[in-house]
C-alpha cells in the first residue's frame, strides 16, 4: 500500500510538469452587504479551485495567486447568498471584483466545509450545520462551544460546570456508547485535535460545521463515531489590505441566581418544635419542644442573642468577566499574516473561584507559483483557581444559620452552630488552595502543490502539546472528614499528539456535464501520555502549599506512560451529473494499537445521494418553490475508545513479607483479563433528508430523519469467582438512536421602512435505547415495561442509557452520582403523604400518618425493591430554538430562546427535613396541615423513609439564552476616530427562564454544584 502511494505522488508530480509553469495575477476588492457595509470573514473562491480567502474586518480580501485566464470568483457567508463575478486575469496583472451579499435565510448555495475540504452546498449527501463568526459572538465566552447552544438540532450542548473556567458536554444525535466515550472529534483547520477547543479565542474562530450523519463523518473513522466538530480559524488569510490592526474590549458583570432560601432562626426552631410535637401526638412519646433542649448550647446562645448568618450571602458576591483583544493582519507580496493576541479574566460568584486565560496565535503562508505553504500556531496558558470548588456552596447551605462566621478577634470559627460535621464554608477558601493550570500548544502546518486546474497534493501536520497541572493545599480544619494536619498534593500530566495526513484531491469539472471531487489519503497519528501523581501528609508551614511536598511525611508517588497510534488509509469521491444529480462514496479503513492482534484494522464504508429536484423542468410550474434537494446516506463507523493495553491483561502489585525481608510482587488484576477478541464498537447509521427554498428564498428549511443503530458494545461483563477474576471488558450490548430534526428560517421583513427582520427555528427530537444487554437480572427484579434489564447497573432494554452503575440518585455517602444528563430513574413512587384516617392503611407497610406512601407496585402488601418503578430519564423528548435577528440601519438587535422538553430531573434541593443541617424553607406535613408532598420532619439528623422518592420532578422549561443590541459606525463616523470600523454593543446572558421552580437550573440536570449565573456585558470592536 505505502509502495503504491509512493508511485502515485512520483506520477503526480511528473505530470505537473516545471513549478513556474503557469503566471499568475492577483485578485482584490470589497464584500459589503446590501445596505454597503463591509462584511467580515466572507468567503472569496476561484471557483473550480482550491484557491481562496476570507475578508477582514473592512471587507476586503486579497487572492495573491490566480491562475492566468478566465476565472469566476465567488464571494458567500453563512447566512448570505453567494454572489458570482466572472473575468480574465493576466500574468502579474491586478483585478479588481467587488462583491455584494443579500440576507439568505440559510444558505443552500456556495462552499461549506466537510472533512477534508469544502464542497458545494447543492452537492453534499450529508447532514451539515454551520454557524458563522457572526452568531458565535453573539454569545460572548471564552469557550466557543458555548456559543453553540440551541443553535443546531440534533446537538444537544450542556454545561459540565458552573465555575469560572468549566466546559460544555456536547453529544451529536444522542449517547451511543455506554461505557466508552460519546465526544464529538474536533478538527481545527483539517487537523484533528486531541480533546476540545476550550482553549482557543473564539474571536479567532471563522465558523464552526457540525457533522452529523455516517456521509458527514465516516471519512474520519473511528474518531468520527460521535460526530465531527469542524472550526475554521481566520489563519492568515484575513484581509487584503497591507496592514490592519484589530482591537476589542468587553466588560461584564455576573450574578448567581437559582438560589434556595434557607430557614432563619424561628423558622428553623419552629421546624424542631414541630418535629417534636409529631412524635409526641403520634408515638406517645414525651420529648420536650423546648428549644433549649432542640438545640445545643452555641446554636441556642445564638438563637436568644438573634445572631443569624445567611451563609449563601456570606460565600456570595458579583463575578466579573473582562477580555481584551489585539491583532493585526495583512499582506506582503505573496506572503500573508496574522497575529492576535488575547486576555480572558473571569471572578467566580462565589469567593475563591476565579479563571484567567491567555492566548496567542500568530499564522502566515506564502505562495509560490504552484506552491503555497503556511503554518500557524495557537498557545493557550490558563489558570483556573477552585478553592472550595463545588462544595463550597453546599458547605454553606450546611450550616443551620445560628451564629456568626469570626469571632470577636476576627478568627474564622471552625463550626459556627456548633455541629461538629458543619464546617465554616469560609475555611474552605481561607485556609485551602486548589489550582489547576493548563498550557498548550498546537499549531497546523500545510503544504498545496497544484498540479493540474483541480488537481492539488496537500500535507497537513499538526502537532498538539498539552500541560497540566493541579495542585492542592489544606489547611488544618479546614473541612469535614480532613485531618488537624496540613496535607498537600501535586498532579501533573503531559499529553502530546501529532497528526500527519497526506492527500491527493481532485475537484474538475469534466466537460459541460460532469463533476468530480475526490480525495485519497493516507493519515497517522501518534499520542504520548505521561503523569505523575505526588502527596504528603503534615506540612510543616502554611507558605509551602504544595511546592514543598518533600518537607512532609507519608510520602506517596505514582507515575505512568500510555502511547498509542492510528494508521489510516482514505478514499472518497463524490460525482455531480448535470450540477443536479450526486452520488458520493467513501471507504476508510483505520487501525488502532489499543485493540488485540488480528482485530486491530476495520474499514468503515459509506455512500450518499443527493438529487436537486428543484433544479429540474417540470418542476418551473410552481413558482413559489424556489429550490428542492433529496438526499440521504448510509454508512458503518466504529469506537475504539478502552484504554491502551486493555487486551493484554493487567498486572496489580504490592507488597509481600518474607520473614523479615518485604518484596514487591506482582499479580493479575482480577478487573483486567487478557482478552485477545476485544474490538470495535461499531455504528450503522442511516439519514434520510430534505433542504427546501420558497419564495425566492425568503424561507429556506431542511428536515432530516436518522437511525443508529449500534452493536458490539465495550462492556465489563461479571465473571465467576472461580475464574481468577471478578470482571472483563468484552463486545456485548447494543443501543439505537432514532430522531428527526427540522430547521427553518425566513426573512420576515426585507427593508421595509429600513428594517431587515430575519427568524431561525430549530427543532430536534431524538430516541436513545439500549436494544440488548449481556446479562439479564432475573425478571422480579426489572420492572414490567423493560422485562429484560441489569437491574444491578440500571440498563433496561427499551429505556435510556443510564450511567453511574446504579438507578439510585445518591451514593452511599449521600452525594449526587453519575452523569446528570444521562439517567434513567428507577425508584419507589411516592403516592402522597399518608393521612390521619389511614392509619388501618399505613400500618399494613409498617408506617404511620404524616410519613411518606409508597406505591406497592405488585400489590403484595410489602414495600421492597421488587415495587420501584421507571420514573423517566433526563433526556428530553424533543427540544428547540428560536433566533430572531432585527436591524435597522447601523443598530441590531437578537435574541435566542431555547427550550427543552418532556424530562425528569432529581430534585438535589430537596428539602431533607431530618433535623440537622441547614434546611431550605419548606411546607411540611403536620396535623393542621395535612400537604402530600413533604412529610413531618424528623430529629437528631435521622433520614426521612423514602425520602429520595420525592425528588422526580418534571425539568422541561424554556429560556431566553441570549439578547444582544449594537451599533455599527459608519465608515465616515468611524475614520473621526482613526478607525476604519467600529462597533459597540451589550449583551445579556441567561436573563429570563421559565420555570416551575425558581431556585435552581434544570438544565444542568441537577441542583447540586456551583449555580448557574446571568451576565450582562458590554464591548467594543475597533479595526485601524
Amino acid at each position: 500500500m505505502k509502495r503504491s502511494w509512493k508511485f502515485l505522488l512520483v506520477l503526480a508530480l511528473a505530470a505537473a510538469g516545471p513549478l513556474e509553469a503557469q503566471g499568475t495575477g492577483r485578485g482584490t476588492g470589497t464584500v459589503r452587504n446590501n445596505q454597503g457595509q463591509p462584511i467580515a470573514s466572507a468567503s472569496v473562491m476561484i471557483q473550480g479551485t482550491r484557491i481562496g480567502t476570507l475578508t477582514g474586518l473592512d471587507g476586503r480580501y486579497l487572492l495573491p495567486a490566480v491562475p492566468a485566464g478566465a476565472q469566476t470568483v465567488v464571494a458567500t457567508l453563512v447566512g448570505y447568498g453567494d454572489a458570482t463575478q466572472r473575468g480574465s486575469v493576466a500574468a502579474g496583472q491586478t483585478v479588481t471584483a467587488d462583491f455584494q451579499l443579500q440576507v439568505k435565510a440559510v444558505l443552500l448555495e456556495g462552499l461549506t466545509a466537510v472533512g477534508y475540504g469544502q464542497q458545494q452546498q447543492r452537492t453534499v449527501t450529508g447532514a451539515v450545520a454551520t454557524v458563522s463568526a457572526q452568531q458565535l459572538v453573539e454569545m460572548r465566552t471564552f469557550n466557543a462551544m458555548k456559543a453553540l447552544q440551541g443553535r443546531v438540532p440534533g446537538v444537544d450542548i450542556t454545561n459540565s460546570g458552573n465555575k469560572p473556567g468549566d466546559g460544555v458536554s456536547i453529544r451529536i444525535r444522542g449517547v451511543r456508547s455506554i461505557s466508552a466515550g460519546n465526544d464529538p472529534l474536533y478538527v481545527v483547520d483539517g487537523v484533528p485535535v486531541a480533546g476540545g477547543i476550550g482553549d482557543f479565542n473564539p474571536d479567532d474562530i471563522v465558523s464552526i460545521t457540525v457533522l452529523k450523519d455516517a456521509a458527514a463523518t465516516a471519512i474520519y473513522g473511528s474518531r468520527g463515531a460521535n460526530g465531527v466538530v469542524l472550526v475554521s480559524t481566520k489563519g492568515s488569510g484575513t484581509g487584503g489590505v497591507q496592514t490592519q490592526f484589530t482591537a476589542g474590549m468587553t466588560y461584564a458583570g455576573q450574578s448567581a441566581y437559582g438560589l434556595p432560601k434557607m430557614m432563619n432562626n424561628d423558622q428553623y426552631v419552629q421546624q424542631l418544635v414541630d418535629a417534636a410535637t409529631y412524635r409526641n401526638q403520634i408515638y406517645g412519646e414525651n420529648l420536650s419542644t423546648n428549644p433549649a433542649n432542640l438545640l445545643n448550647n452555641i446554636a441556642y446562645a445564638a438563637y436568644q442573642k438573634g445572631e443569624h448568618t445567611d451563609w449563601q450571602d456570606v460565600i456570595q458576591r458579583t463575578g466579573y468577566q473582562k477580555n481584551f483583544q489585539l491583532g493585526m493582519s495583512g499582506i506582503s507580496g505573496n506572503t500573508r499574516f496574522n497575529i492576535s493576541g488575547n486576555y480572558f479574566d473571569q471572578t467566580g460568584t462565589a469567593v475563591g473561584l476565579s479563571y484567567n486565560r491567555t492566548t496567542g496565535t500568530a499564522s502566515v503562508d506564502h505562495t509560490q507559483g504552484r506552491l503555497r505553504i503556511g503554518v500557524s500556531g495557537n498557545y493557550a496558558h490558563s489558570l483556573q483557581v477552585v478553592n472550595g470548588g463545588d462544595g463550597l456552596w453546599g458547605a454553606a447551605r450546611q450550616q443551620m444559620g445560628f451564629g456568626l462566621p469570626r469571632d470577636a478577634s476576627g478568627a474564622l470559627i471552625t463550626n459556627p452552630d456548633g455541629d461538629p460535621l458543619a464546617y465554616n464554608p469560609l475555611k474552605l477558601v481561607e485556609g485551602r488552595v486548589s489550582e489547576n493550570r493548563r498550557d498548550r500548544l498546537f499549531a497546523s502546518a500545510f503544504a498545496n502543490f497544484h498540479l493540474l486546474d483541480g488537481v492539488d497534493l496537500r500535507v497537513n501536520f499538526g502537532p498538539d502539546y498539552t500541560q497540566t497541572s493541579a495542585g492542592n493545599y489544606t489547611g488544618a480544619d479546614v473541612q469535614f472528614g480532613g485531618a488537624s494536619y496540613r496535607t498537600a498534593s501535586y498532579n501533573q500530566n503531559t499529553n502530546f499528539q501529532y497528526i500527519l495526513d497526506n492527500m491527493l484531491q481532485v475537484n474538475r469539472d469534466i466537460g459541460t456535464m460532469h463533476h468530480v471531487d475526490a480525495t485519497l489519503l493516507y493519515g497517522i497519528q501518534k499520542s504520548r501520555y505521561t503523569y505523575g501523581n505526588t502527596s504528603s501528609q503534615h506540612i510543616p508551614y502554611d507558605e509551602a502549599l504544595f511546592y514543598a511536598i518533600g518537607q512532609g511525611d507519608n510520602f506517596q508517588a505514582s507515575s505512568g506512560l500510555t502511547e498509542t497510534a492510528l494508521q489510516s488509509y482514505m478514499g472518497r469521491v463524490a460525482y455531480t451529473f448535470l450540477n443536479r444529480y450526486t452520488v458520493s462514496g467513501a471507504y476508510r479503513r483505520d487501525g488502532a494499537s489499543v485493540l488485540a492482534p488480528g482485530k486491530k484494522w476495520t474499514g468503515f464504508p459509506t455512500v450518499g445521494v443527493a438529487w436537486q429536484l428543484g433544479d429540474e423542468p417540470f418542476m418551473d410550474r410552481f413558482d413559489w418553490l424556489s429550490s428542492l434537494k433529496l438526499r440521504g446516506s448510509w454508512g458503518k463507523v466504529g469506537n475504539a475508545a478502552i484504554s491502551a493495553y486493555q487486551t493484554q491483561g493487567a498486572l496489580s502489585n504490592g507488597k509481600i513479607n518474607f520473614g523479615s525481608v518485604t518484596a514487591a510482587a506482582y499479580y493479575p488484576n482480577p478487573g483486567n483479563p487478557a482478552n485477545p477478541d476485544l474490538g470495535w464498537e461499531k455504528t450503522t447509521k442511516s439519514d434520510a433528508g430534505i433542504e427546501f427554498g420558497l419564495f425566492d428564498n425568503r424561507i429556506t428549511g431542511s428536515g432530516d430523519w436518522y437511525r443508529e443503530n449500534t452493536s458490539d458494545l465495550l462492556l465489563s461483563r461479571s465473571l465467576p469467582g472461580t475464574s481468577g477474576y471478578t470482571s472483563a471488558l468484552q463486545n456485548i450490548g447494543s443501543t439505537r438512536n432514532s430522531g428527526i430534526e427540522l430547521q427553518i428560517s425566513t426573512i420576515n421583513l426585507q427593508g421595509w421602512h429600513g428594517l431587515r427582520w430575519q427568524s431561525d427555528i430549530a427543532w430536534a427530537h431524538n430516541k436513545n435505547e439500549i436494544t440488548g444487554l449481556a446479562f439479564y437480572s432475573d425478571t422480579t427484579a426489572c420492572p414490567r415495561n423493560a422485562p429484560r434489564c441489569d437491574a444491578n447497573n440500571g440498563w433496561f432494554v427499551g429505556q435510556p442509557i443510564n450511567t453511574g452503575g446504579q438507578t439510585d440518585p445518591l451514593n452511599s455517602n449521600g452525594a449526587f452520582t453519575g452523569d446528570a444528563q444521562r439517567r434513567t430513574w428507577y425508584d419507589y413512587k411516592q403516592l402522597g403523604v399518608w393521612q390521619l384516617g389511614q392509619e388501618t392503611d399505613a400500618a399494613k407497610y409498617a408506617s404511620k400518618p404524616g410519613q411518606i406512601r409508597i406505591q406497592d407496585t405488585n400489590e403484595d402488601g410489602v414495600i421492597n425493591a421488587k415495587d420501584r418503578v421507571l420514573q423517566g430519564s433526563t433526556y428530553p423528548k424533543w427540544t428547540a430554538s428560536i433566533y430572531n435577528r432585527v436591524t435597522y440601519k447601523a443598530f441590531d438587535l437578537s435574541v435566542l430562546a431555547n427550550i427543552r422538553w418532556g424530562y425528569t430531573i432529581w430534585n438535589t434541593y430537596l428539602p431533607s427535613l431530618f433535623g440537622r443541617y441547614g434546611q431550605m424553607v419548606a411546607d411540611y406535613w403536620t396535623p393542621t396541615n395535612p400537604i402530600n408532598t413533604n412529610p413531618s420532619p424528623n430529629l437528631n439528623g435521622s433520614p426521612l423513609a423514602y425520602g429520595n422518592a420525592r425528588g422526580y420532578i418534571s425539568g422541561s422549561h424554556w429560556r431566553i439564552r441570549n439578547i444582544q443590541f449594537g451599533y455599527t459606525m459608519s465608515p465616515e463616523l468611524a475614520r473621526q476616530f482613526r478607525a476604519t470600523s467600529m462597533r459597540i454593543y451589550a449583551t445579556a446572558s441567561e436573563p429570563y427562564i421559565h420555570y416551575k421552580y425558581d431556585y435552581f437550573d434544570p438544565e444542568s440536570g441537577y441542583a447540586g454544584g456551583s449555580p448557574v449565573y446571568r451576565t450582562l456585558l458590554i464591548g467594543a470592536d475597533v479595526t485601524f
